[in-house]
């Protein structure tokens, strides 16, 4: 009986307190925002409006929508389907490291393609799991051509390795692809087509997370994947500034990836390569119907180790190695704009947001709670409009709708993961740690520092 009283009053304590909190956060609000001028307005919600990124997603959605709506943009797919009927050689890069459980998979999915003027080389990278024995049955039919690292030095590490892969190939197209990915029937199509184009260098496909229903991590990531990749690239596409095709599923012309001496020793090696292809002078072009299915992190862990890898390769990359790119006097201006619009927000308002929050702790600690709580939901409602836009123009939207339940908590995952780069651009611009355990340590004795 003594228990339950005191569980009571407890309840009945924390209920007071947090009632009185929100009446004094109310209190605050109203005395602090009442007589506001418009100023004082954009000091305290625009800047983390702006730095949610909501805007950098919203409007190309409001832009895709209308041109949906109004039919807009013309159809290429005459010029892709006489460029296929040439029957063009292709040569499919799958190199792994410890993918046992993946490779028969990938392998599968890559023969379901069904093209005749098709090769596949596969190459294990001095795995400790069976990947090599999983593989070599389809080997030894000669669905593929098996390579394997086994020299004492250990692995080679991604870049390394798909350079003698592409030693190995003979297509004149080459399409780099992951070990854990699997592909649409008609992915090879829409990924080659687009090569009828003179002028493109490279495609880059529409990836998306094969495990989003596993939990609510990997749903935020698959909502992530919708909003940079079906809408942004799309966009991109509009305004003909894409700058990246990524190596766990994009295709490249052979003579491109010779003259540019293939993949360098880095963290965002694709992105170095599509930023070679850039500096050539050539298009990289979106294939958003050429749609592979790829596995995401499932545990903070591994997702946070891997935020971690992209944003100190996307700074190295892009800032560092290429930022010759930005000069718009050598290089088409679009580079520049696109680069531009990058840095502002992959670079520059991270930091932004942390001398706001912190100015904003130290001084207005109440006003920052509902700040917090307002944009939450001006975040949520827009990325709620992001996310129909992404579903109608997604060919598994009877698939994805249930990442509608996960929304709610989609603007606290992209706040955490947030800092995640922030501490990822500090340790990069002050060159801690440079190495990574993504490549070996032979690799990046081999590699310039950037």
């Amino acid at each position: 009986m003594l228990f339950a009283l005191l569980e009571t009053d407890l309840i009945s304590w924390a209920w007071d307190q947090f009632v009185f909190f929100v009446h004094e956060i109310w209190r605050v609000y109203v005395v602090h925002f009442r007589d506001r001028s418009f100023l004082d307005w954009t000091l305290f919600f625009i800047p983390f409006y702006i730095l949610g990124e909501v805007p950098r997603y919203f409007f190309p959605a409001i832009a895709l929508f209308f041109s949906r709506l109004l039919g807009l943009g013309k159809s290429d797919d005459l010029q892709k389907r006489r460029f296929w009927e040439t029957n063009p050689s292709v040569s499919v890069l799958l190199v792994g490291y410890n993918e046992e459980e993946s490779i028969i998979n990938a392998i599968e999915s890559l023969l379901e393609f069904e093209y005749e003027n098709l090769e596949i080389i596969v190459i294990d990278d001095h795995s400790a799991d069976g990947m090599y024995a999983a593989a070599k049955p389809y080997a030894d039919r000669g669905n593929i051509k098996l390579f394997r690292n086994s020299g004492a030095s250990g692995r080679s590490g991604r870049p390394v390795v798909s350079n003698f892969a592409f030693q190995m190939s003979s297509g004149d197209y080459v399409l780099s692809v992951d070990a854990d990915t699997s592909f649409d029937k008609d992915a090879l199509y829409h990924m080659i087509g687009p090569f009828y184009d003179p002028e493109v260098g490279a495609v880059a496909g529409n990836l998306k997370p094969r495990n989003s229903y596993e939990n609510l991590l990997t749903s935020m990531q698959a909502i992530e994947y919708l909003q940079s990749i079906s809408i942004w690239k799309r966009w991109l596409n509009m305004l003909g500034w894409n700058m990246q095709a990524s190596g766990a599923f994009g295709a490249f012309r052979r003579e491109i990836v010779e003259a540019c001496g293939g993949w360098d020793p880095e963290l965002a090696e694709d992105a170095d390569l599509s930023l070679k292809i850039k500096h050539s002078g050539w298009r990289i072009q979106f294939a958003p119907q050429a749609i592979a299915m790829t596995q995401v992190p499932e545990r903070w862990s591994v997702l946070m180790l891997q935020r971690y890898r992209w944003d100190r390769g996307m700074l190295r990359t892009y800032f560092r190695k290429h930022v010759g790119l930005m000069d718009f006097r050598r290089f088409d201006w679009h580079n520049a704009a696109e680069m531009g619009i990058e840095f502002i927000f992959s670079i520059l308002l991270p930091y932004v947001y942390l001398v706001w929050v912190t100015y904003m702790i130290v001084n207005h600690f109440p006003i920052l709670l509902c700040v917090w709580g307002i944009v939450y939901v001006l975040y949520l409602l827009s990325n709620l409009f992001i996310l129909t836009i992404a579903l109608q123009y997604s060919e598994r939207w009877r698939q994805e709708w249930h990442l509608y339940f996960p929304i709610f908590a989609y603007p606290l995952y992209k706040s955490f993961f947030r800092w995640v780069r922030l501490y990822a651009l500090s340790m990069e611009m002050f060159r801690l740690n440079y190495g990574d355990s993504y490549l070996p340590e032979s690799a990046w004795r081999n590699t310039n520092k950037w």
